[in-house]
């Protein structure tokens, strides 16, 4: 049985992959709502809070466009980006009577300002093919032909003895 490298050890089948990123990309919507919400409502204790939680949510965002996770942990949170940066620029759809007070201005600051290119980010990091699919197995290397060991050379006759 040949080495098993360190990284095969922890991978999963496709769908497993994806199903895990699904789960990191609702976790990931929350956090990045809350570090983008926090920075546009002005009620941070300190500036430097505040683009602290800024810092923290873009390097989730940078962390969920990389190659090594499933696009799905970057495409459920930019759908919902778009889709609140959408409501916010549709006339007819009022969401901020479906807030508590407290979020109204915050949300308005939100859909103004970071959903829409923080979900393009998000998105345009979800469609490429290569991310989709699965890891190619690689073929195992031919095993190395053991050395052929030479036969000892043959044991000497034996002489009789004369007891």
């Amino acid at each position: 049985m040949g080495k098993v490298p360190w990284l095969e050890v922890f991978s999963v089948r496709n769908g497993v992959r994806h199903l895990l990123g699904a789960g990191a990309g609702l976790l990931a919507t929350a956090l990045i709502a809350a570090g983008l919400l926090y920075f546009a409502s002005g009620r941070a204790l300190a500036a430097w809070m505040a683009a602290a939680a800024l810092g923290a949510t873009m390097v989730l965002v940078g962390a969920l466009s990389g190659s090594r996770i499933s696009p799905v942990a970057s495409l459920v949170p930019g759908l919902v980006l778009a889709a609140v940066a959408g409501l916010a620029y549709v006339p007819a759809v009022s969401v901020a009577g479906l807030l508590p007070v407290e979020y109204a201005e915050p949300y308005a600051r939100l859909a103004g300002t970071w959903a829409l290119p923080v979900a393009c980010v998000l998105l345009a990091a979800s469609v490429f093919p290569a991310r989709w699919r699965a890891r190619a197995v690689r073929p195992e290397p031919p095993a190395e032909p053991e050395e052929e060991v030479p036969e000892p050379p043959p044991l000497p006759k034996r002489i009789p003895s004369r007891y």
